[in-house]
């Protein structure tokens, strides 16, 4: 393998895993809030993440899913 074939399959690799980490995190919940509310709600504001964050834990707080504690 050529090194620029392995600098490739590396960096697809570290763009895999982020992805993954910031999935499992739920870093991405904002972004796809504010793509639906610009999409179907134009015009509406948009929280800032502050807001969203702090409104998703009201929420998780208030409406308990299943989880172990």
């Amino acid at each position: 393998m050529s090194p620029a074939a392995a600098e490739s399959r590396l960096r697809g690799l570290a763009r895999g895993i982020r992805w993954y980490l910031r999935e499992a995190a739920g870093e991405t919940a904002y972004d796809r809030y504010v793509e639906h509310v610009r999409r179907d709600h134009p015009g509406a504001m948009v929280m800032s993440r502050r807001d969203f964050e702090r409104w998703r834990q009201d929420d998780r707080n208030d409406n308990p899913r299943a989880r172990c504690c």
